[in-house]
């Protein structure tokens, strides 16, 4: 049961399935993490199990908001109207202490006070922490919370994902390749499938590569010449926005030339693509560096005379 559980630290959600940014050390669960439904009059009771993956008991109070995400892709809160999910979502209980190594079970339902419009709804639950009287007394200390994101869904529901440009900007640390995202049907739509790096002349070709099975399975071989792989990002992109998505890749490469291949779709639409990119030479920026270490030095003997 536990193992089954999304595993957690406690925190403000921002890539929840979004990502999410660590704020405290607590170890808590959740499943599912993330919730999508038809909302009618026959809309079933949903359950929420809240895991306590620690030694010590937590008491966590759960209340519910409506989000968007922003333009550096966070999740961020919206202010409630009649119209909004979470006027929308109502649960039981609002405050619970869960057992060391236990689950409490949280239940919830979606009630519309009016008729709603066709379309993408959003909430997300909140479990916060709850400080003892101790602990406050002890001083200032960082409350953490998680989130099951909720998306409700009324009327026929259409994702219409663009994918407008990918592009790979090399970088000291890395490579960070950014999709350039429109989504304009009335759901959200996200990436799904695989990317890797390949060095420009072992590269088979976009239509040779495929996507790599059991690719999180541990001592997992990769195919010869394939010098990084992973997952693409999950975030959505909202209904009638237009977003950067930008996928991090971490792994060092040489100055050379090389080719991100990309097995993936959007929302259903197949992405089959290799991007070429060139690592340059670190010997430019460093002879830059020493041109206007030299002129400083210059500058700052002439001030002294």
């Amino acid at each position: 049961m536990f193992r089954r559980a999304t595993h957690l630290a406690l925190s403000l959600i921002g890539a929840f399935a979004l990502g999410i940014s660590s704020a405290t050390a607590l170890n808590i669960g959740v499943s599912p993490n993330r919730i999508e439904l038809e909302i009618s009059r026959k809309t079933r009771t949903q359950a929420i199990r809240v895991l306590n993956l620690s030694s010590e008991p937590i008491e966590l109070k759960a209340y519910v908001r409506t989000w968007k995400m922003n333009e550096d892709n966070k999740l961020v809160e919206m202010p409630s109207t009649e119209e909004s999910l979470d006027q929308w979502t109502v649960f039981t209980p609002s405050q619970f202490t869960v057992p060391p190594r236990s689950a409490q079970t949280i239940r919830f339902a979606i009630r519309p006070k009016v008729q709603p419009k066709p379309g993408e709804y959003r909430a997300v639950l909140y479990f916060e922490e709850i400080l003892s009287p101790s602990e406050k007394v002890k001083g200032v200390r960082s409350v953490g919370r998680l989130g099951v994101v909720i998306y409700g869904y009324v009327g026929d529901i259409k994702r219409v994902g663009v994918l407008n440009s990918i592009t790979v900007a090399p970088q000291s640390n890395g490579v960070t390749a950014r999709f350039d995202i429109s989504s304009q049907g009335n759901g959200y739509v996200r990436l799904k499938g695989q990317y890797a790096i390949w060095p420009a002349a072992k590269y088979p070709g976009a239509t040779a590569t495929k996507p790599i099975e059991d690719l999180e399975k541990p001592g997992k071989k990769l195919p010869q010449n394939l010098l990084a792989v992973g997952t693409l990002p999950l975030l959505p992109v909202l209904p009638n926005t237009r977003h950067n998505i930008e996928l991090p890749i971490t792994q060092t490469l040489e100055p050379g030339k090389y080719v991100l291949d990309i097995n993936g779709e959007l929302n259903g639409v197949k992405i089959d693509q290799g991007i070429p990119f060139t690592v340059p030479k670190a010997t430019t920026t460093a002879s830059n560096q020493t041109r206007s270490s030299g002129s400083q030095n210059l500058r700052n003997r002439l001030r002294s005379k």
